[in-house]
Parts: structure tokens; C-alpha cells; sequence
């Protein structure tokens, strides 16, 4: 039986063993795998745009938050920033103002709000390029359109507002999402929440259309091939972030789970066993003798059995080995006769033997 059971796991083994390498050496079906983004990618909704633009040979340099002082240190030639991680005042409007002039683009994204406060230096800043935002009473009704870029709706801008502008965009329900304004050798590009420019999007042809001109279009596109991003906190360092980088979350988990383990397997040597373990009552010394009979029998070796534990009954009564019987009987009579004072332990060793005799007669 052993033998079987043993020649039955090896050739369960060889089997899969050939089953394993048939898969991987000869594909019949084609077997898509889903893995989930890095924690890299959903903490930088531009990741996929940053790599695009890396590939074709351009340099970038992304800033969490900008000021005065970030824009006046800063030399390319594409300025990207999102409205809402920037400090405007009217120095740092002049200085972006004056970048453009000498042929800069400057490209703005008004963030997650709808409007803007007119009296703010942004808000005076877009009035005086005759921006003005726009939502419609009923709200935006949705019409998808696989040849349109994909633009957020939280920016529409007036129809009238526009005439300075020498490019005009719309969606699919013709509202109009993102101006382009020519100053001196550069360029203004204003526009909502750049969705079509994020990670799930940007892989449409339409989206990357639009990309590639923004960022390396145009007739007033410097030869330049270097951007610069002010748009909100997308790295992910930290004092373990290292270790999530690739988004190894189940990994992580299970060695957590592992060290506790470890670290009480090492800990009870010292502190002991936090419950203890209570042995349950076993089965009488008659059914052990009992089962222990029939499977000698069951073997033909009820005789042997017999032999050793009436050699072991002598052994204890004489400390030595007597093939005379009499001698149990007459212990086993004088014990009888012996008051209940006596220790417990020869009495019911006593009484095994009886128990002993009558499951050996009844085999």
C-alpha cells in the first residue's frame, strides 16, 4: 500500500511537471493577465504623460507647489501649472507675462473649481484676456464622442468671451473647454481639469492629438524639448514608501503577518503558554485492551500478545520471569482478602488482570 501511494505522487508529480512546462512552452489560447497599478501611478495621475514625453526626448521637471520665486528660478520653456498649488500674485502673473513674451508657453488649468473670484489677481488676470466661466441651468448632459477629446467639466468658458483667442476648443456637446491666446513669440493655453492628459485617458488618439500639441506643436513652439509642471503632490516618498513603489501591498501584508507569528513562537519560550491545555479523559483501560487484542488477532498474533503482557504481570508481581501460574492466582486471592486500607494502586492492578482475562476469553 505504501509503495502504491508513493508511485501514485510521483507520477501525480512528473504529470504536472510536464503540464507546467507544455504551458509555458506552448501557448494554445491567449491568456490575458489584469495587474493593478502602482501606487506610483495613483499618486500621479500624469505618470503615463511623464514617460510619453520622457521617450520623445524631452526633459521635465515637476514642482509640488510654486510662487514668485519658483517661476523666476525656473529656465524651460513650457510652464504647466494647475491654478489651485500656486501662490498668484501680480509679480509672479508679470514674470509668467514676460516668459511668454520671449517665447514661453504657458499652460493653465483652473483646477476642480467652476468659477473664480473676479476681484482675485487670477480672476483680473483672466478678465483681461476676456475669460469668463460658464455652467449651464440644466446642467451638462453627456454625449460621448470617440473623436473628441475627453475634457473635464468643471471649466466652460463664455461663447462672446472669446474673440481674442486664435484657438478655441470644444467637446462633444459644443461647449467650449480650452483657449489658446498668441503673445509676442509665445502662447497662453487656459483650460479646466486636464483630463484627457491623465493616465487613463491620454492612450485614445484623440487625447494624444492634443497632447503632442500642447507640449510640441504649433507655429510659436520653441525648438526648446523641456517642461516644467507646478501640479499638486504626485511623488510618494515617505519613511516606508519605498517598499510600496511597485504596489507589493500582498506581500507586505503577509510578511506583517509572518514576523507576528515569529515573534511569538519566540516569545513564549519565555513568557509560556498564554492558555493551557487541558487534556480530555481517554478510554478505559478495558476497551484499550480490548482494541489492542483484535488487531493482534486480526494479524494472527493473538498468542504473542498473550505471551507479553502475562510476562509483564509477572515481571511485576515477582521481579522475574516464572512460567508457574499459580502464583498469580494466589496473589490475586490474597490481594482480594486484604483490607481497603491498602495502597490503590495494587488493587487496581489487581483488577486489570481480572479485566485482562476476560477480554482474552472473550477473543
Amino acid at each position: 500500500m505504501r509503495n502504491k501511494i508513493i508511485g501514485f505522487v510521483i507520477s501525480l508529480a512528473v504529470l504536472g511537471l510536464f503540464a507546467f512546462i507544455f504551458n509555458l512552452y506552448f501557448e494554445i489560447a491567449e491568456h490575458e493577465v489584469y495587474t493593478r497599478p502602482s501606487i506610483e501611478a495613483m499618486s500621479n495621475s500624469f505618470l503615463a504623460l511623464d514617460r510619453w514625453l520622457l521617450s520623445n526626448d524631452f526633459t521635465i521637471r515637476v514642482e509640488n507647489k510654486g510662487d514668485y520665486h519658483v517661476i523666476e528660478d525656473s529656465f524651460e520653456d513650457i510652464i504647466f501649472i494647475q491654478s489651485d498649488n500656486f501662490s498668484w500674485d501680480k509679480e509672479s502673473i508679470d514674470l509668467l507675462l514676460h516668459r511668454v513674451e520671449y517665447g514661453a508657453t504657458f499652460i493653465l488649468s483652473l483646477g476642480f473649481s467652476r468659477h473664480w473670484p473676479e476681484q482675485s489677481v487670477l480672476g483680473e488676470f483672466l478678465g483681461s484676456l476676456g475669460l469668463e466661466s460658464f455652467y449651464p441651468e440644466g446642467g451638462y448632459s453627456f454625449t460621448y464622442d470617440s473623436n473628441a477629446p475627453s475634457f473635464a467639466r468643471n471649466i466652460t468658458f463664455v461663447e462672446t468671451e472669446t474673440e481674442n483667442a486664435y484657438l478655441v476648443l470644444r467637446d462633444a456637446e459644443d461647449y467650449i473647454r480650452l483657449v489658446a491666446f498668441q503673445k509676442g513669440q509665445g502662447k497662453i493655453i487656459i483650460m479646466g481639469r486636464p483630463r484627457f492628459l491623465e493616465n487613463y485617458s491620454i492612450s485614445s488618439p484623440a487625447n494624444a492629438r492634443l497632447g503632442w500639441y500642447l507640449f510640441a506643436g504649433g507655429d510659436t513652439q520653441s525648438d526648446s524639448r523641456s517642461v516644467f509642471f507646478i501640479r499638486g503632490d504626485t511623488d510618494t516618498e515617505g519613511l516606508i514608501s519605498g517598499f510600496f513603489q511597485r504596489g507589493n501591498f500582498l506581500i507586505i501584508i503577509i510578511a506583517m503577518f509572518l514576523l507576528i507569528a515569529v515573534g511569538f513562537w519566540a516569545a513564549l519560550p519565555v513568557f509560556g503558554i498564554v492558555k493551557e491545555n487541558t487534556e480530555g479523559k481517554g478510554k478505559t483501560l478495558s476497551e484499550r485492551f480490548l482494541a489492542e487484542g483484535r488487531f493482534y488477532k486480526r494479524y494472527n498474533s493473538l498468542d504473542v500478545y498473550t505471551t507479553l503482557y502475562t510476562r509483564e504481570i509477572k515481571r511485576r508481581l515477582n521481579k522475574k520471569e516464572s512460567p508457574d501460574d499459580k502464583e498469580i492466582k494466589e496473589f490475586i486471592n490474597t490481594e482480594n482478602g486484604k483490607s481497603k486500607s491498602m495502597p490503590k494502586d495494587i488493587k487496581h492492578f489487581s483488577k486489570s488482570i481480572v479485566i485482562l482475562k476476560t477480554i482474552l476469553e472473550r477473543l
